[in-house]
């Protein structure tokens, strides 16, 4: 008998991140597969690099546990962009409700840091082309310090 070559595991994340004024990113993020299917949009004031406020909703999952995450979620609200960041989130939403959430909150962080240093660096490069992108980066690290600590860089 010959077994299908056809796809038997699909998953699907995907984020996004929106610039909200001087002083406001939010970041979004979508996961699906055939078990799950959740979504949440953090908040994050930037000069400060605090959550500010966060949005969950879960349609899909395995079991009552991941609700549970959903009492934690406003215990987020507050929390900074450091190098304990990662960690709390997987502690606390992830052990005390749904690590699928989780990971997904830890991806939308991720995302946000590449996105505003990318955004930033564009910004900077189209004004001068010659830009030292090692520099700009030391200063970019040097003007947001718990990113330092938060991308785990010495």
């Amino acid at each position: 008998m010959r077994t299908s070559s056809v796809l038997k595991y699909s998953l699907i994340k995907t984020g996004g991140v929106q610039k909200q004024g001087r002083d406001y990113r939010v970041v979004s993020g979508v996961l699906e597969d055939e078990l799950y299917a959740m979504s949440c949009e953090i908040r994050v004031n930037w000069p400060s690099l605090t959550v500010e406020s966060i949005k969950t909703r879960m349609k899909r999952f395995t079991t009552d546990r991941c609700l549970l995450a959903e009492n934690v979620f406003k215990n987020c609200v507050g929390w900074s962009i450091d190098s304990g960041l990662d960690g709390k989130i997987k502690k606390e939403i992830g052990r005390n409700g749904c690590r699928h959430m989780a990971v997904l909150m830890v991806d939308c962080v991720n995302a946000l840091v590449r996105a505003e240093l990318g955004r930033e660096l564009s910004e900077a490069l189209s004004k001068d082309p010659s830009l030292d992108r090692k520099n700009f980066v030391d200063e970019f690290l040097a003007k947001n310090i718990p990113l330092k600590g938060y991308l785990k860089l010495k």
